[in-house]
C-alpha cells in the first residue's frame, strides 16, 4: 500500500520534534491507534484534527495535504532578513545595521 501525502506528512511532523506516537496523540486529543492509522495511511484525520495539527506547527491544512512538507517548512526556517512593517521601520533597522558595521569596521583598524 502506498502511503498518502497525509500519511508521509503526520509521521515526518512528529518525528521532527522528536516525539512518539503516544505524546503526538495526547498533545492533539486523539487516540495513539489513529495516529498509527494515519501514518500507515490505512485511515484519514478529521479536519478538526488537521486544523489542530496545521495551527500548531504554524502550517496550513492546504500544504499537510497537497505536498510533501520539506524540514525547512516544518523549521519554519526563513533567512535573516529583518522584517519592517514600514519603510521608515526598515530605515531604521539599516541605520542600526550600518552602526554595528562601523563599529567593527573602528575595531578592526585600531588593531
Amino acid at each position: 500500500m502506498q502511503k498518502t501525502i497525509i500519511a508521509k506528512n503526520f509521521k515526518k511532523l512528529r518525528l521532527f520534534k522528536s516525539m512518539n506516537q503516544t505524546e503526538f496523540s495526547e498533545l492533539f486529543g486523539i487516540t495513539r491507534s489513529s495516529v498509527g492509522s494515519y501514518e500507515e495511511g490505512r485511515a484519514e484525520p478529521k479536519l478538526e484534527t488537521l486544523l489542530k495539527v496545521a495551527d500548531h506547527f504554524k502550517l496550513t491544512v492546504d500544504a499537510i495535504i497537497r505536498k510533501e512538507l520539506t524540514v525547512n517548512q516544518i523549521a519554519r526556517f526563513e533567512y535573516p532578513i529583518p522584517k519592517a512593517k514600514t519603510i521608515n521601520e526598515l530605515e531604521v533597522k539599516i541605520d542600526e545595521l550600518n552602526k554595528k558595521v562601523s563599529r567593527i569596521e573602528t575595531l578592526l583598524r585600531n588593531k
